[in-house]
């Protein structure tokens, strides 16, 4: 019997061995690289919920721009990111005739051309320039990406945004991509200055079909010289939600249940997804619940918990007045939980948790959560 080998990637940003639900996105882009200069889908945003699959998504972009021969920059939001994309995209510059380059803090040598060139004293518009410049002629050219771009400062984003607009007007062979969490990348992009960057395709990332997880699940699965039941594919593909995090994670512990008995059968059953989709919520609770809650005020908890009364939609007069308070003593902290993706509005007044399984993890861990505060 050859080796198993799990073939589910639950760890943050890892990429999974099928992308699934998210194939639109990945057709508009490689269709714009294609196109030239000035196709929509060059300049993209990406948004959705923790865990709802955006890094990874990235990474299959920046792949296929790769795959084209582009130059591709990958970032994360932080306190330096135009100085992080210059430094980076003055190494994507290096000349191609170099036999040899190494870094020397923000110098860049190239030996066998005795250039020298000092990254620092670069804007971004001319870092990227330079980089498209030397790739156009191929005629590929350059992709930027940025993760959790709600974490950029406004002044970062409007020097990006003016760079990039200015390169498309100069016909330069640009693109950009970044993703974050709804609500704080629209809080972002609707910020002066940054009109250009509302006009990027939005691709919204939602739950994706049952019916979709379930041929997904599958084809790992088999793939991985493994079968699985009818019964226990259902439970499983179930238990996910249609979200992306908890298709790798659900996969990866009912995997794990099911290889234990391999020596006898390989085949996946309905004890094994059981046991395998609880501790994947376990998982679950830890990796996104946990992380979600993490300073949040009394009060904003307090707001959740008034929630898990409801089945589904809650209405916001009823969370105050079971928390014995007015709707308007209220609104900062629901503007909190919905910038922090943690709820969102389904309607005038009403409200809902944005994350699988939210509430039975606060119902289940009530008192352990009001015991932070002393309550």
């Amino acid at each position: 019997m050859k080796k198993l080998v799990n073939p589910f990637k639950p760890t943050a940003g890892a990429e999974p061995p099928v992308l699934i639900g998210r194939e639109k996105v990945l057709e508009d882009f490689s269709d714009a690289l294609e196109e030239g200069v000035g196709a929509p889908s060059r300049l993209m945003r990406i948004t959705g919920p923790r865990g709802s699959g955006k890094t990874v998504l990235l990474t299959e972009l920046g792949d296929i721009a790769r795959e084209r021969g582009w130059s591709v920059v990958d970032e994360t939001a932080s306190e330096k990111l135009v100085s992080s994309l210059v430094a980076a995209l003055g190494q994507r510059a290096a000349s191609p005739e170099a036999s040899v380059d190494f870094d020397l803090g923000v110098v860049k040598a190239h030996v066998g051309t005795g250039a020298v060139e000092d990254s620092s004293k670069l804007t971004l518009r001319e870092a990227m320039g330079r980089a498209t410049s030397r790739r156009t002629g191929n005629p590929m050219g350059l992709l930027v990406t940025i993760d959790e771009v709600q974490d950029a400062a406004e002044s970062d984003m409007r020097e990006i945004a003016s760079a990039v607009q200015h390169l498309i007007r100069e016909r330069k062979n640009v693109a950009f991509v970044f993703a974050g969490v709804t609500t704080g990348v629209m809080d972002l992009i609707n910020g002066p200055a940054l009109t250009f960057l509302r006009r990027a395709k939005a691709e919204e990332l939602g739950a994706i079909p049952l019916d979709e997880v379930s041929v997904a699940l599958r084809a790992s699965i088999e793939k991985s010289g493994m079968r699985v039941s009818d019964a226990a594919l259902d439970d499983m593909a179930r238990a996910t939600e249609g979200y992306a995090y908890l298709i790798q994670l659900v996969g990866y512990h009912v995997w794990r249940m099911a290889r234990r008995h391999a020596g006898e059968s390989l085949t996946i059953t309905q004890e094994d997804s059981s046991e395998g989709v609880k501790e994947a919520l376990r998982d679950f609770n830890v990796a996104v619940h946990e992380t979600a809650l993490a300073d949040l005020p009394l009060k904003a908890v307090e707001y959740l918990l008034a929630m898990t009364c409801d089945d589904g939609v809650s209405s916001t007069a009823e969370i105050a007045d079971r928390l014995q308070t007015s709707p308007s003593s209220l609104t900062s902290y629901r503007r909190m939980l919905v910038k922090r993706q943690i709820i969102e509005p389904t309607a005038r007044g009403f409200v809902a948790f944005s994350i699988p399984y939210t509430r039975e993890y606060l119902m289940e861990s009530r008192d352990a959560l009001l015991a932070r505060y002393g309550c």
